[in-house]
């Protein structure tokens, strides 16, 4: 079932102001009592009511980010430095791609950055 997120990129004024009036509807709707029929993610449900996100609930807005970071992560484990370097350095950096397709550095310069496996 598809379901709703909101633009992680909304930054303009009108924007942003539709988002405030979601939340001045969805308030209205919880002290009247009538339902919205609001196909919204629970990963954003579950924000708002301020409950701790899983990677379950990123799994319902990217699945395939989530596969991916399972692989990287079992990887790590059992590939020496060299052959998990090899595997990831090239195609993974630290930066993510929201939903709105813009790419976000995770560190500055992220983008430009391999990603290496962390030594703990």
């Amino acid at each position: 079932m598809d379901m709703w997120v909101l633009n992680p990129g909304a930054a303009s004024e009108t924007q942003l102001k539709m988002i405030e009036f979601l939340g001045a509807l969805m308030g209205m709707s919880f002290r009247s009592g009538i339902l919205l029929d609001l196909n919204l993610s629970r990963f954003i449900w579950k924000q708002v009511a301020g409950k701790e996100l899983t990677k379950e609930d990123l799994s319902f807005i990217d699945t395939l980010f989530v596969k991916d970071l399972d692989n990287v992560l079992a990887k790590s484990k059992t590939m020496s430095d060299e052959e998990f370097d090899t595997e990831f350095g090239e195609t993974h950096s630290m930066s993510v791609m929201l939903s709105n397709d813009k790419v976000v550095d995770l560190v500055e310069n992220g983008s430009n950055i391999q990603l290496k496996k962390h030594q703990v």
